[in-house]
């Protein structure tokens, strides 16, 4: 008797033992926390089995993913590519920048979107990094997901929980069903880092606020037989009187408890070195959590009998992911917008109201994200059986009605610029925009007005009406901030107006045709030796001017750049009348009055090659064709010649030697990354090659010298930071024309200036 029951006793410890479930909940941590893929990719390597799985902020993420039948080894993959990169960093994969959308560019550094509505309210950013890219492929990822479980959480590949922290109630929320995309997109809104979400009215912020370590949700959801933790966060220490940071994460957070709510059960702690934002480090993160892991396996498979079979986890996941729906959208609708403006969107996005795939889908979304209109995009796909598809709900968060922008130049030589600029938005079946932008400063001050309206025609085209000032000021001394300047030796004056009209040619085209009435009064000086009492000689030149551009820009920077490309063809007219008076130091004597008509063809290519790693290099390389007559004197004939000015730097100098009618041109750039790619060594080297140079004849005239018979070089060396708000550079320059062909500066902000009327 008493043998059978010893043998009775031992079979039901067999029979528990072969029962037992296992739990694995994962910590929050930011880029650390991908250490979580290497701890699974352990226990599955020695055949652990994971019963249940609970996450908080990133490891929600991965959590998901694995509860939504994706492997450590495809995760592993997954987080090494440049889509994740994008999508951590707050980026957009580079072929979905709709440049047809965007301004041209200026000197702005901080914009602040003001609410009119509410007696001119500031509204600062409320993150630094954009969700639009995350919230797309989250969507895309979990959507037939969530349908094959029915939006049910025990009904995934693995049953799952998530938490995030919900501000308004001030308490944690357990995610046990409803969308899963939205609810990981809930638990990992780091604080300013990505925009919190709405959910029911409330406002839904990083799980790992209240709760970075859902162990006692594991517990209470699942009650597990053994729990396996994997843990790289911690509280941080009480902030100091001075510690602003440090009290505002204070008062956010609660402390979390990093323990098991009870035994049996195990915390592995990786210890990474990557830190919460190095997510450019996937590969570090996940090896130190598969090393953590492996020393603890050998505690792990003694309290763990039960085995899983890889070859049957395999035929689990695959069928499990045959029961998700194919992804494609039967119906599209805009939440948050008025009738007006919801028809706007859905002729741009879905016109002819066709099911669309995601990928079909992605680039038409992204060009409505790219709407001045528009501040951000949340999509939510739910699962409609009776068609087999999915309805897509996209929330359109409209942008503020008025923004403001800040920017300009600090730099070391006198070339010091402010820029300010109000833009009014409007939406309704179009969206247009009414922006006014000035620039102040002793070198360059500048006014413009312009109105932009999109339409939603099958191919997207917007009209521009324009009204631009343009005022650039060369001095003499015009070296160093601390050298005593001489009165103005060339100051150049424009007034123009006109209307530009665009078509969008794919994502990063541009066909763009303008017709101008402009008007420049240049004052100048024939050298710069001259005193206060001499007047200047004054050229008029009265214009009108039509032009065709094609662009393709795809750079990742508007200055300075290192990825990307830029294909610029153009061609223009111009005609109109000159009126030079001769100053005090011409030889000329009496009005010149001249007619004149040209046409300018010009091309240029900059384009950079291997955008990772620490070696770029790129090229730029320009060539103009003109027909453009001689005006009264050399220097009136100079200032309205084509210049090849290639580097910020380049723009700031009149560079007579660089000017010519027709030329070739180009140079080398080689850019690397030091410090961490925290900054750019940046090197350039170039060559001006004039088919025929401008040369100074007696009494000032114009003439053309030897065809090929000069040529000039310019070189840049800078030292780039790119901070926040703008890049920080220290440059050294060579033109080879100057009287002191090497110069510096120390320089802050963008060397950009408002569009003129031959561009």
């Amino acid at each position: 008797m008493l043998r059978t029951t010893t043998l009775l006793i031992a079979m039901s410890l067999a029979l528990g033992l072969c029962a037992q479930r296992i739990g694995v909940v994962l910590s929050g941590g930011g880029a650390s926390a991908l250490s979580h893929i290497g701890v699974l990719k352990a226990l599955e390597e020695n055949h652990i089995p994971v019963d249940y799985i609970t996450g908080s902020s990133m490891g929600a993420l991965v959590g998901a993913l694995y509860a939504s039948g994706i492997s450590p080894a495809q995760m592993d993959s997954l987080f090494q590519t440049d889509l994740y990169r994008q999508m951590a960093y707050g980026g957009i994969e580079p072929e979905y920048i709709y440049y047809f959308k965007q301004d041209p560019p200026d000197a702005s550094m901080l914009t602040l979107g003001l609410n009119v509505d509410t007696a001119l309210q500031l509204s600062l950013p409320t993150s630094l990094r954009s969700p639009a890219l995350i919230d797309f492929e989250q969507m895309r990822t979990f959507a037939g997901v969530s349908a094959a479980a029915g939006y049910n959480m025990d009904s995934l590949f693995v049953p799952f929980r998530c938490v995030a922290s919900d501000v308004t109630a001030r308490r944690k929320v357990v995610f046990a069903e409803g969308d899963l995309a939205m609810a990981v997109r809930a638990s990992m809104s780091y604080p300013f880092y990505f925009k919190p979400i709405q959910i029911n009215g409330h406002l839904m912020m990083d799980g790992g606020m209240y709760n970075n370590f859902p162990a006692d949700v594991m517990y209470d959801a699942f009650l597990p037989d053994y729990i396996i933790g994997s843990n790289v966060a911690f509280n941080s220490p009480p902030p100091s009187e001075d510690d602003l940071m440090g009290q505002l994460k204070s008062l956010m957070t609660q402390p979390t408890a990093y323990v098991l709510p009870c035994d049996p059960g195990v915390i592995i702690e990786p210890g990474t070195a990557v830190s919460i934002f190095d997510f450019n480090n996937a590969k570090q993160a996940i090896a130190d959590g598969y090393a953590a892991a492996m020393a603890q396996m050998p505690a792990i498979l003694a309290a763990v009998p039960r085995r899983q079979d890889a070859a049957a986890l395999a035929e689990a996941r695959r069928r499990f992911r045959q029961q998700c729906p194919p992804v494609v959208f039967g119906d599209i609708r805009f939440n948050g917008l008025q009738k007006g403006q919801a028809l706007y969107c859905e002729r741009l996005v879905n016109k002819h109201n066709e099911p669309l795939t995601a990928a079909e889908l992605k680039s038409r979304y992204f060009r409505l994200y790219a709407d001045n209109n528009v501040n951000g995009l949340f999509p939510q796909a739910t699962y409609v059986p009776a068609r087999g598809n999915f309805d897509l709900g996209i929330t359109v968060k409209r942008e503020r009605p008025l923004e403001v922008k800040f920017g300009g130049l600090i730099s070391s030589r006198p070339v010091n610029t402010g820029m300010i600029g109000a833009r009014y938005n409007i939406f309704g079946r179009t969206s247009s925009t009414l922006e006014g932008t000035g620039y102040f400063g002793k070198f360059y001050t500048s006014g413009q007005l312009r109105w932009r309206t999109d339409l939603s025609s099958r191919r997207p085209i917007f009209l521009e009406p324009e009204l631009t000032l343009n005022r650039w000021d060369h001095f003499s001394g015009f070296t160093s901030f601390f050298q005593e300047v001489r009165p103005s030796y060339i100051v150049r004056r424009e007034l123009w107006g006109g209307a530009n009209a665009g078509m969008a040619m794919g994502n990063k085209g541009l066909l763009r045709f303008d017709g101008k009435y402009a008007q420049t009064k240049d004052s100048y000086y024939q050298s710069t030796d001259f005193d206060a009492l001499d007047t200047a000689d004054v050229t008029e030149f009265k214009f009108a001017t039509t032009g065709l551009t094609l662009e393709r820009n795809s750079l990742n920077r508007k200055q300075q750049p290192n990825s990307g490309e830029l294909l610029l063809l153009s061609a223009r007219y111009i005609g109109g009348a000159e009126n030079t008076l001769p100053g005090s130091r011409s030889v000329q004597r009496g009005e010149y009055r001249e007619r004149h008509d040209w046409v300018v063809l010009k091309a240029s290519l900059e384009k950079y090659f291997l955008p990772r790693g620490h070696f770029k290099f790129g090229f730029f390389a320009e060539g103009v064709y003109s027909t453009q007559p001689f005006f009264a004197n050399y220097t009136g004939t100079l200032l309205q010649t084509p210049v090849f000015q290639p580097t910020p730097e380049s723009k700031t100098y009149f560079l007579e030697k660089y000017r010519a009618s027709q030329y070739v041109a180009g140079g080398v750039r080689t850019i690397i990354a030091v410090a961490r790619n925290k900054f750019d060594l940046r090197l350039e080297g170039y060559v001006f090659q004039p088919y025929k140079a401008l040369e100074r004849e007696p009494g000032n005239a114009t003439a053309e010298g030897a065809a090929i018979s000069t040529r000039h070089l310019l070189a840049s060396g800078s030292l780039i930071y790119q901070t926040p708000l703008g890049p920080l550079w220290l440059n050294t320059s060579y033109f080879d024309s100057l009287d002191k062909p090497w110069v510096w500066s120390l320089n802050f902000g963008y060397v950009i200036f408002s569009r003129s009327a031959s561009e």
